[in-house]
């Protein structure tokens, strides 16, 4: 029984380029963006920018998925 080569989809750089973009844009805002912001001593504030950077960071990671791949969105 031999197997058929598997077709490759041709958006997957496309998906993987948007993927690392969004998460690397994620990684230099938390590592660079916020300390240069936020003072040093708020550490109420530098919890809620850290989560704000992530919750965007996951809804641009879903819209992405969504207009490339076109997989559901979580929340339809």
């Amino acid at each position: 029984m031999t197997r058929r080569a598997r077709s490759t989809n041709f958006l997957r750089p496309l998906y993987r380029l948007g993927w690392l973009v969004i998460w690397g844009v994620w990684l230099t805002t938390l590592a660079l963006v916020i300390p240069v912001v936020m003072p040093h001593d708020d550490v109420v504030g530098w919890g809620f920018a850290t989560l704000a950077a992530t919750s965007i960071a996951y809804v641009l990671h879903r819209l992405w998925d969504w207009f490339v791949v076109g997989r559901p969105l979580p929340w339809r």
